[in-house]
């Protein structure tokens, strides 16, 4: 039975992975009969509205905030009376638009100021228990993880995405914290707009490198890799994560390098399947990406973002990655270190236990 209902969907601006992440569920809920309506701007505008056909659009700034190239948690800790204020105004733009476009629900991933008393309201996160550095946690940790679950219990509901078994799940501590929010949260399984299909193409020996990730950091990488591949011999793909940029100049490399400023969403699973190594960060939704198609992953976490770190270094124990600092990056040494090892346990994605979870929750709307 179809589900004739107006439901908002909003990732965060930080990098692509929330809004490529997003994709199943808006697949998902226009299989339901929903109308979809998808709040956003900047380039998760540009990525949604190439692979999300039949969605609305609602112009929804980005939180803006800005990285830096040091001291990356620091500045970060410094911005949190801004990302407050903006949390604060986007829940002002959430009201507007629920009255304007009769929205029946709403799903936040990541955005804590999209909650309501008058729709139901759901919160995306894998990030239940926040990864800080030592120093960090000991003069804020307990101040911040209160922070964070405050705004979490504005929402109705929070869906995580990842396994309920800790000892099983991709996120670890992040998602299985001692104590939960004190609202409805739902382990729904990993989240990827891939599938491993049926009769998956044929193994090359090539590297694909994907950069990603909020500036100035993205553009480090690519600077550094840039530098290195030259030298090196083998096939490289090089996907530089700049979607709506395809009239801009490719950089020069060498003819064993094809570079890309974005591919779509096929190309990128094909690219993946074929590869012998995946070069990139230690993104949650790259990750959930590689899991589904078993795809070998070398990791660079982003400088100063803790969550990729704990998630490189947690991956690297499990024997399901290799990873290396962005400050130490040596492309040849990565792929050496990787050489031999296997893929990540393809995961096959409970789209039944998604199905279920939506149509529950969109039912009530």
């Amino acid at each position: 039975m179809k589900i004739n209902k107006r439901i908002l969907v909003a990732p965060l601006d930080w990098g692509l992975g929330h809004a490529t992440r997003c994709i199943p569920l808006i697949r998902t809920l226009q299989k339901l009969g929903c109308e979809v309506w998808i709040a956003t701007s900047g380039k998760q505008e540009i990525l949604l509205k190439e692979e999300c056909p039949g969605a609305h659009f609602l112009y929804l700034p980005g939180y803006g905030v800005q990285y830096g190239k040091r001291g990356v948690m620091l500045r970060l800790l410094r911005q949190i009376p801004v990302i407050r204020r903006h949390i604060f105004t986007e829940n002002a733009w959430l009201q507007q638009a629920i009255r304007e476009h009769a929205i029946d629900g709403v799903i936040s991933d990541n955005r804590y100021g999209l909650y309501s008393k008058v729709v139901p309201c759901v919160l995306i996160t894998h990030q239940l228990a926040l990864q800080m550095p030592r120093w960090a946690n000991f003069f804020f940790g307990r101040g911040v993880q209160q922070m964070l679950y405050d705004h979490i219990e504005h929402f109705g509901e929070c869906w995580v995405p990842d396994l309920p078994e800790k000892d099983r799940s991709l996120a670890g501590a992040m998602s299985h914290p001692a104590k939960l929010p004190n609202i409805g949260v739902r382990y729904i399984g990993w989240l990827s707009r891939f599938k491993m299909p049926i009769n998956p193409p044929k193994k090359e020996d090539a590297i694909l490198i994907s950069i990603s990730g909020p500036e100035p950091q993205r553009g480090m990488l690519e600077e550094m890799v840039l530098r290195q591949i030259p030298v090196l011999k083998g096939k490289y793909w090089l996907v530089r994560g700049i979607p709506g940029n395809d009239n801009n100049a490719i950089p020069e490399v060498p003819e064993n390098v094809t570079v890309y400023n974005h591919v779509p969403a096929q190309k990128m699973q094909e690219l993946m399947l074929s590869c012998s190594l995946l070069v990139s960060r230690s993104g949650y939704s790259t990750l959930m990406d590689a899991l589904v198609l078993g795809t070998p992953i070398a990791c660079i976490p982003t400088p100063g973002q803790t969550e990729q770190e704990y998630l490189s270094k947690r991956l690297a124990e499990k024997g399901w990655s290799v990873s290396l600092k962005q400050e130490h990056f040596n492309l040849e040494e990565l792929v050496s270190k990787a050489k031999g090892m296997q893929g990540l346990p393809v995961a096959i994605s409970d789209q039944m236990l998604l199905e279920s979870v939506i149509s529950e929750w969109v039912g009530n709307c």
